[in-house]
């Protein structure tokens, strides 16, 4: 399987999307600057804890690359269908569902790994600029950090299967912008605040929708040895 894993990643040149990753925490830290200064010059309070500040990264980074996995999806399993090269990669002597079970460990793995690192390098430029400039009031204590840093762990995790959702969509009419759209769809949803809340802060909502998104690629993998190619 990691032998799998390792041509398709080779295959699509998947490393040259770190750079649309960067790109992407880039814009997430000019959009929090922006927040930052627009309060300021309103007279108000950013971010009145490290929790609050650590709350909105996390909303921003899990709506972004729910979206950005949804075109890994594409790009991994849609576009095969309709290239018809998919035909081919069906000849080679391997399980149809080893090669359709590495292309969805790829997109989990890619989801989970993206956003934890995401979160916690700019969590980490939170504490740095917090530490020279005191951005944020009050003292960010070792548990505040090490309660965020489970926070994300466990909201990468809960991404990791979401990022799955979309394949249902997609595969219904082998449709990019049905998978796209679905992604923004279940983004919006799930990252939406009000007052500081979201769904995503119910724990039964992100882990029923990971649950979803595994059982999806399940039956993917399952029905990939009988599914005609069309």
């Amino acid at each position: 399987m990691l032998k799998l894993i390792r041509l398709e990643v080779k295959k699509y040149k998947l490393f040259d999307y770190w750079k649309g990753v960067l790109i992407a925490n880039l814009a997430i830290i000019a959009f929090l600057s922006m927040i930052f200064f627009i309060e300021i010059n309103d007279g108000l309070i950013p971010f009145e804890n490290f929790d609050m500040a650590m709350n909105v990264t996390h909303t921003m980074i899990r709506a972004t690359f729910l979206i950005f996995s949804s075109v890994l999806i594409v790009k991994l399993v849609l576009d095969e269908y309709k290239n018809k090269s998919i035909d081919i990669m069906f000849t080679y002597p391997i399980s149809r569902k080893k090669m359709m079970t590495a292309k969805l460990l790829i997109v989990a793995i890619f989801t989970f790994v993206t956003i934890l690192l995401s979160t916690l390098f700019i969590g980490g430029l939170f504490i740095l600029i917090d530490a020279v400039f005191d951005i944020i009031p009050g003292n960010i204590s070792m548990e505040d950090i090490s309660r965020n840093i489970l926070t994300t762990i466990m909201g990468a995790l809960a991404c990791a299967g979401m990022s799955l959702i979309p394949l249902y969509f997609g595969m219904l009419r082998k449709s990019a912008p049905a998978t796209i759209v679905s992604s923004i769809f279940l983004s919006t949803l799930t990252n939406s605040t009000s007052d500081n809340f979201t769904l995503f802060s119910i724990v039964a909502i992100p882990i029923s929708l990971a649950l979803i998104g595994v059982l999806i690629a399940f039956l993917s993998v399952r029905n990939i040895e009988i599914q005609d190619v069309r």
